[in-house]
């Protein structure tokens, strides 16, 4: 069975919020390559250089407090992401400092520790360990260890450490050719009080042993277990559970179904957990922000019966899902606010207490608030800016990652080179681009489904697909190719209701664009009337593609079934849209592929609208 040791915080003088808590999480990148190929599995030289890096960002964040407190109350490493006895120094330095606030947690796991490292440790006069269970001697020369560490800087400045070995190996660390992972058989469980006299408990997990089976349960089990009998007949909540990983698949069914055994209050009915959270720490994975299959997905959830709100599309993170989880089905009901950003990055955000909420409608909240995404390693990146990040925004500059640019699909074609320059100017201007413009920009170049009308209109960030994702490669290459026969085109960062996706200037005249995408040419004509009005004595061409990539044919009629106009000539300004010129993508793709010069492709595009 796993042992439950249980320490006292309110002897160390810690009272934690009543209504929430601030948290800063640590999500590096700590890819097998950067970790030794032998056991005990340790940060190469490279790594432990750069691992070093993010501690000193990631206390530096939670030193800074950016989510308006007083003080950061947890302070999150995942597994392996201390480069052994020099990350741990680091740390302490850093706590012992007298800015360092008192009454906070620091909890981390350590790269792999020889049987010597592990046994040094234990030396030091402020670290705990189980002794009986746990102690240097048990400990054979043939055996590495993984643990955890949770330091708590009392109310009297004085720290602690409690070390806590790993309780039993994940596949990669079973399968080993010189030494053996020493397993641990206890938890160390921390309790004290909130101002309100509310009594709060947490336990730290690592990574495999959230699932791992253990003399027939789960080390969660016998968490659960050890306080229902601790409970003696009575109630004890379990507040927080971490658990730190690196992991790379976060979402795995078998890791989804453990929060579903958790919350199972029909279990160790005693061990309260209906105002409980889970907090998951996970490494990244790439070494900057944007879209991974792997790794990632540090979250929070809570109980179905928490007072939490589930429904929205707020900054920084999901409600979960089929989107963001692999399985659509295991976390339905439960409350999890999934962080987006899964490449390296730092996340700081205040975690409400469920127990603060009001009963009822009036008293739903969000389940954490002030929520920021920081750079790690002096990267620079509108996905971690230092604050919240809307959907849209993480979404975008993903979408811009992966772009195909006209240049790899038609790498022969005289302008490809001068394209791909020109792609490039064209992804920068739209990275800086405000939220509001890129919700407005999107939705526009998506030409809605008659079909799906009202359920298209309601469409969050967190539930754009492939047809967005197309809808922005059209409005790229349109500008990139129109670009290409005129002055760079201009993207507001910032524009008004209403405006284009950008403004070329044709023979001295300020030009909108505006590029669309949808089933058809005229569900594109359709769709632009609810999302632009030219401004007076402007005029705009509209480039629309449908979904066969058919050229626009004169034939599908103008806006307002009148004569079309010509670029030279002066506007009618009693006709709203005597100014609107429309061309058809196909038509512009051919321009692009068949101009051996930027001369040519302004004549093609200026014949083609006087035609």
């Amino acid at each position: 069975m796993i042992h439950l040791e249980t320490i006292d915080l309110s002897q160390r003088g810690i009272t934690l919020p009543s209504e929430r808590v601030e948290m800063v999480i640590a999500q590096p990148y700590l890819p097998d390559a950067l970790l030794t190929l032998a056991e005990p599995y340790q940060c190469t030289t490279q790594a432990k250089t750069q691992q070093l890096e993010v501690l000193r960002e990631t206390l530096a964040v939670a030193r800074a407090t950016r989510h308006h407190a007083s003080k950061t109350h947890f302070t999150i490493f995942p597994e392996y992401s201390i480069p052994g006895l020099a990350g741990i120094e680091l740390i302490e330095t850093a706590l012992n400092d007298t800015n360092w606030p008192n009454g906070t947690a620091v909890i981390g796991g350590t790269d792999g520790l020889t049987q010597s490292q592990y046994v040094q440790l234990l030396q030091d006069p402020t670290t705990h360990v189980d002794l009986a269970r746990h102690n240097g001697n048990l400990v054979q020369p043939s055996q590495w260890i993984n643990c955890a560490i949770t330091w708590v800087k009392g109310n009297d400045g004085r720290l602690e450490r409690w070390i806590q070995p790993k309780l039993h190996p994940a596949l990669a660390e079973m399968n080993t050719s010189h030494q053996h992972m020493f397993c641990g058989k206890s938890v160390f469980l921390f309790k004290g009080h909130r101002e309100n006299g509310e009594l709060y408990q947490f336990c730290t997990l690592i990574c495999f042993d959230w699932i791992a089976n253990i003399a027939g349960k789960t080390p969660c089990q016998w968490i659960l277990y050890n306080l229902h009998q601790l409970a003696n007949g009575a109630q004890l909540p379990i507040t927080w559970l971490f658990i730190i990983q690196r992991n790379p698949k976060p979402s795995d069914n078998t890791f989804l179904k453990g929060v579903e055994d958790f919350f199972n209050q029909t279990k160790f009915p005693n061990a309260i957990r209906e105002r409980a959270c889970l907090v998951f720490a996970n490494t990244a994975g790439k070494a900057s922000p944007g879209r991974t299959d792997e790794y990632g997905g540090c979250s929070v959830i809570a109980s179905p019966q928490s007072n939490f709100l589930k429904e929205f599309c707020v900054p920084t993170y999901s409600k979960g899902g089929p989107r963001f989880r692999d399985s659509a089905n295991l976390l339905v009901g439960y409350k999890d606010a999934f962080f987006r950003e899964r490449g390296a990055c730092i996340h700081s955000f205040a975690l409400l207490n469920p127990g603060s909420l009001i009963a009822g409608p009036a008293g739903r909240k969000l389940i954490i608030e002030d929520t920021a995404v920081f750079p790690l390693l002096g990267m620079t990146d509108p996905r971690a800016p230092k604050a919240s990040v809307p959907a849209c925004i993480k979404w975008l500059n993903d979408e811009l990652d992966r772009l195909r640019r006209l240049a790899m699909d038609y790498p022969t074609v005289p302008l490809a080179a001068q394209s791909d320059t020109l792609h490039n100017q064209i992804v920068t201007a739209l990275r800086k681009v405000s939220p509001q413009s890129v919700d407005h920009r999107v939705r526009m170049a998506t030409a809605i489904d008659p079909d799906k009308e009202d359920y298209e209109k309601k469409r969050t960030a967190d539930e754009w697909d492939n047809r967005e994702a197309e809808a922005l490669e059209n409005l790229v290459n349109t500008i990139n190719i129109i670009g290409l026969g005129f002055s760079v085109p201009t993207i507001d960062a910032n524009p008004d209701a209403k405006s284009a996706h950008a403004m070329v200037v044709i023979d001295s005249q300020a030009i909108d664009i505006l590029a669309i995408r949808g089933s058809s040419h005229e569900a594109c004509r359709e769709h632009i009337r609810n999302f632009y009005e030219i401004p007076p004595r402007r005029k705009a061409i509209i480039i629309s593609r449908d979904k066969d990539n058919n050229d626009w044919q004169r034939k599908f009629g103008s806006f307002l079934e009148a004569t079309t106009p010509q670029l030279g000539q002066d506007r009618d300004i009693t006709d709203p849209e005597a100014g609107l010129f429309h061309l058809g993508y196909r038509k512009l793709l051919d321009i692009f592929m068949n101009s051996n010069t930027p001369g040519e492709v302004q004549g093609a595009i200026n014949a083609t609208l006087a035609a």
